[in-house]
C-alpha cells in the first residue's frame, strides 16, 4: 500500500497525492543493468526520445523477439499522465510491457514536468496490468471506523454503501490554522480526519 497525502490550499480546496517514486517502487524493482543498456543503446543508435517504437526496437535487438503487452499479447501498454486534479500521481509517462528474456518491465519515460528524458527501467513485481493502471483509487478510514473510497480522487463513496451519498472530496478538505502541512479530508459522517492509502 502506498501512503496518500492531502495537498491543499485552503478549506474546500485540495486533492490527494502519492509520492511517485514510492508508487513505482510498490510495483517494480529498479533494474540498473537494463537502464544502462537501454540508455547506451539509444545513444549508440542516435535516439533522443524513448518513444514506444524505440523501446520495442531495443528489446527486439537484444532478444530477437518484439515485446508485447504485460500479459504476453498485444501492443506495449503506454500511459502519459499530465493532469491537475483527478489522479494520485501526475506528470509521469511510462510503458509497461513483457519481453521473452527480460520478463515484465515498466519503463519511465518522463520527468516531473512531463517532458521526455532518458528512460529508467523497472522489473515489474506485480501480476496484473490493473495494478499499473491504478493511479486514481484510494481507500480511507477515520478514527471512528467510517471507511471511504474514491475511484477518481474527486468523488467519495462509503466503503460498504451504508451511505449512498456521493461526496465531492475536495469540498471535504480542511486546513487547520492555515497550516497546509496539516491538511486532511474530513469524514462526511463525523468530521474526523480520513487517512487514505492507495489500494495496491
Amino acid at each position: 500500500m502506498t501512503a496518500v497525502t492531502v495537498e491543499a490550499w485552503s478549506h474546500g480546496d485540495g486533492w490527494l497525492a502519492v509520492d511517485t517514486g514510492e508508487w513505482i517502487n510498490d510495483r517494480g524493482e529498479f533494474a540498473q543493468d537494463l537502464t544502462d543498456d537501454l540508455r547506451d543503446w539509444m545513444d549508440d543508435n542516435g535516439h533522443r526520445w524513448p518513444h514506444d517504437d524505440v523501446i520495442a526496437a531495443w528489446i527486439e535487438e537484444r532478444t530477437g523477439e518484439p515485446p508485447a503487452g504485460l500479459h504476453g499479447d498485444g501492443a506495449v501498454w503506454h500511459h502519459n499522465l499530465v493532469n491537475f486534479s483527478d489522479h494520485l500521481i501526475d506528470n509521469l509517462g511510462f510503458v509497461v510491457l513483457s519481453s521473452a528474456d527480460f520478463g515484465d518491465l515498466m519503463i519511465v519515460v518522463s520527468d516531473h514536468l512531463g517532458c521526455y528524458v532518458w528512460p529508467t527501467v523497472y522489473r515489474s513485481t506485480v501480476d496484473e496490468l490493473e495494478e499499473w493502471a491504478d493511479y486514481s483509487d484510494a481507500t480511507g478510514e477515520c478514527a471512528n471506523g467510517h471507511r471511504w473510497q474514491t475511484h477518481d480522487t474527486v468523488r467519495l463513496h462509503a466503503w460498504d454503501s451504508a451511505d449512498m451519498t456521493t461526496y465531492r472530496l475536495p469540498d471535504l478538505v480542511r486546513v487547520p490554522f492555515d497550516d497546509r502541512s496539516r491538511a486532511y479530508v474530513a469524514c462526511p459522517a463525523c468530521g474526523k480526519a480520513v487517512r487514505f492509502e492507495n489500494r495496491f
